[in-house]
């Protein structure tokens, strides 16, 4: 028998049951619409008190070749994320289904993992921080930095400049205290586009 992995191939579907699990636990009716290739912006609706809420999952796995292993990713960057502020890394596609909550999550193993969730401002405002100190900055020979993972740990390497030191705390510290809201209380109103009764 082949021993079981967390790779490339898996990650996103056991991120989005991870997530799946925690928002049923915590007490809301979730729908899964990557079941119906429904949208691309959203990976999960989550129905609680009458309100309706749009999940967008984003996955990684643990690398103990990083500071402290987790790390978590906004996404794949384009040339456009490079060149101009006004691109989004959510809600890329124009269509009715917008994430409300995106959902950072981190997997070590099924049981072991964790997990940012972000008001989907939040989680834009931390990814364009990225973006500027990661790839709007040019590379040491003067050329463009290519595209490519957008992510973040929960540390400051120590060496690299104090401007990209404090813009890296920036980031940490706007993203820090989202990590299990599984409550989704903080202030963005859910989806308007669904009405519950």
């Amino acid at each position: 028998m082949s021993e079981a992995k967390i790779g490339k191939d898996n990650i996103g579907r056991i991120a989005e049951r991870i997530v799946a699990n925690q928002l049923e636990f915590n007490g809301f009716l979730v729908r899964d619409l990557n079941l119906e290739g429904l949208a691309a912006n959203v990976d999960l609706l989550a129905v609680k008190n009458g309100k309706v809420w749009q999940v967008q999952v984003k996955g990684s796995r643990f690398d103990s070749d990083f500071e402290n292993g987790w790390w978590f990713h906004y996404g794949y960057c384009k040339e456009e994320h490079i060149h101009s502020k006004d691109e989004r890394m959510f809600n890329r596609v124009g269509n009715s289904f917008r994430a409300d909550v995106v959902v950072l999550v981190c997997v070590k193993s099924p049981k072991d993992y964790r997990c940012l969730v972000l008001p989907v401002n939040v989680a834009e405002d931390a990814a364009q921080l990225n973006l500027d100190y990661a790839y709007r900055t040019k590379k040491r020979d003067g050329s463009d930095k290519k595209p490519s993972v957008v992510w973040m740990a929960f540390y400051v390497p120590e060496r690299t400049t104090e401007e990209k030191k404090r813009a890296i705390q920036r980031e940490i510290d706007l993203i820090k205290g989202f990590e299990d809201k599984w409550d989704f209380d903080f202030e963005v109103a859910p989806s308007s586009i669904l009405s519950v009764s």
